[in-house]
């Protein structure tokens, strides 16, 4: 690889556009999260409730129903679709957050062989990755801006190499995922790799805290949530991936690394929201 990977700057990374008075909720898009198969609701109810809180208009989880416990209980303000959903009927502005929870079974392989032939703006993550690994690109029937996010064993699983293989040369494994699948991705761990068009970025945040279960469904949230206010995929990356560690850091402060549960990461969006906002007016 010939190109360094640049470390991004909390206090620069892109912000989000300044509300209009007279906006309404249909201005902010409309994110409908897949995932949320039996046991795993948890993971489909924290994406959603991410995409709410960095801005997103509306929020639709698409599950199945022994999800909805999960959303009821802990975001009422999502809507909700059962599987065997399909996506005909998709509004423009809808992006779509896939895997959290999503399970590896027929009903998820037939969600993505549709989700494939769909141009809106889409996230990948978790088992949406480890069914892409099974199918290859061939699955990504259909020309659409995307971002992945795999941990070291997707990023093995999507390239046919070993874990060992991955984290040996991180920068060289992050290029040929994107040589094989396209999009925008971000290789997560320690100093976190991010490969668009417009770059070659690490992210100097987030802590060993953020090694816990949902942490993922969080990012994947969030980066939906912002393309769905029309921020530009590559800007997108770099602000969610700050974000999501930002507000890492700043609940690991609080708590403290081992107690840190992904909805304490959560919580502290909003607080790293304005605290960017304040770094760029003072700027």
């Amino acid at each position: 690889m010939n190109e360094a990977f640049v470390a991004l700057n909390w206090q620069t990374v892109p912000i989000l556009p300044a509300r209009s008075p007279q906006a309404h909720k249909g201005s902010f898009g409309h994110v409908f999260a897949v995932g949320g198969g039996p046991g795993m609701g948890g993971a489909l109810a924290l994406a959603c409730a991410a995409a709410y809180r960095v801005g997103a208009g509306l929020v639709t989880a698409v599950g199945h129903p022994s999800a909805i416990p999960y959303l009821a209980a802990y975001l009422p303000e999502a809507t909700w679709r059962d599987w065997p959903a399909r996506f005909g009927d998709l509004p423009e502005q809808a992006v779509l957050a896939v895997g959290p929870g999503l399970g590896q079974g027929l009903a998820a392989h037939d969600l993505l062989l549709e989700i494939g032939t769909l141009s809106h703006p889409q996230v990948w993550d978790a088992d949406a990755l480890n069914i892409l690994a099974r199918f290859g690109p061939e699955l990504l029937a259909a020309d659409a801006p995307r971002l992945f996010t795999p941990h070291p064993g997707e990023a093995a699983r999507l390239l046919g190499v070993t874990v060992a293989a991955v984290q040996a040369d991180r920068a060289a494994a992050i290029c040929r995922l994107q040589a094989r699948y396209g999009g925008h991705w971000v290789l997560k761990g320690h100093h976190s790799l991010l490969l668009s068009g417009a770059g070659h970025w690490l992210c100097p945040l987030g802590n060993p805290g953020m090694a816990t279960g949902g942490s993922g469904d969080v990012l994947t949230g969030i980066l939906a949530g912002l393309l769905a206010q029309d921020l530009e995929a590559d800007k997108a990356l770099s602000l969610g991936v700050c974000l999501h560690a930002r507000a890492g850091d700043l609940a690991a402060a609080q708590m403290g690394e081992a107690s840190l549960l992904a909805r304490d990461i959560l919580a502290a969006v909003p607080l790293a929201l304005q605290e960017l906002a304040q770094n760029h007016d003072g700027n």
